[in-house]
């Protein structure tokens, strides 16, 4: 507080994000409004009152900030958009593959399914590891002889089991009040196919009207605004 030092000297070590906030007993008539300009994102936006700013999970260092207080309810002197960037909030997933059932859980990007095999998806379980942010997770598939089900959340199974019958195409949307920090892409690997495009934040991925199988997918969360891990070209057609 008040002018004492916050973070380290002589240690080299990078701040990554910051806090602030106004006390004492006129602090409630004012805001303190404050932006960082962080490694690989320029500035970024204003936030205000004890709101974090800066990154934190990505490594990324603070290299410069401005500190401004205002009256309060004052409008922000720039664009609040991503003050904060989050790489802790991560994504597990399993699918049910035909003849070899539940494989075992995968994360951030790794296949869950198969390649080159023919087997078909038929469920699959997503989960959302938030590091203690209000993010969770909303996902529907395009089953054969279904359509699209109805949405699932934060672990239940989309799909089925025990009918033998085909994931076609999927969409996957982060829930909460926090959802915001990230985005959600993921990818899947269709019969006749191959890997398609990337999808993100609700859109669909795969086929559907041609009877295509899912065999395999990925799905990794990224900070807000990160650039699509690969193509995005083609990640849905449909031919009805």
């Amino acid at each position: 507080t008040d002018g004492a030092l916050s973070g380290t000297e002589g240690q080299s070590k990078r701040l990554e994000a910051i806090q602030i906030k106004l006390t004492g007993t006129d602090a409630d008539k004012f805001d303190i409004y404050y932006r960082v300009h962080a490694e690989n994102y320029g500035w970024m936006g204003w936030t205000k009152n004890g709101a974090s700013a800066g990154t934190e999970g990505l490594s990324l260092r603070l290299e410069a900030i401005e500190i401004k207080v205002v009256a309060k309810d004052a409008a922000a002197p720039g664009s609040t958009d991503q003050s904060f960037a989050t790489g802790n909030i991560k994504c597990r997933y399993q699918t049910q593959i035909q003849d070899i059932g539940w494989q075992e859980t995968k994360a951030n990007g790794d296949l869950s399914g198969t390649t080159g095999q023919s087997l078909r998806l038929e469920g699959i379980k997503i989960n959302i590891e938030n590091a203690g942010y209000q993010v969770g997770v909303s996902y529907q598939t395009h089953v054969q002889d279904i359509g699209w089900q109805d949405p699932q959340t934060d672990g239940a199974m989309s799909g089925t089991e025990g009918q033998s019958k085909r994931l076609e195409a999927i969409r996957i949307s982060l829930t909460g009040t926090d959802a915001d920090l990230c985005d959600i892409y993921y990818q899947v690997h269709a019969e006749n196919i191959g890997w398609m495009g990337w999808a993100k934040n609700g859109e669909s991925a795969g086929t559907a009207g041609f009877a295509y199988r899912l065999e395999g997918i990925r799905i990794m969360v990224v900070p807000k605004g990160t650039a699509a891990p690969g193509s995005t070209d083609q990640a849905f057609i449909s031919n009805n």
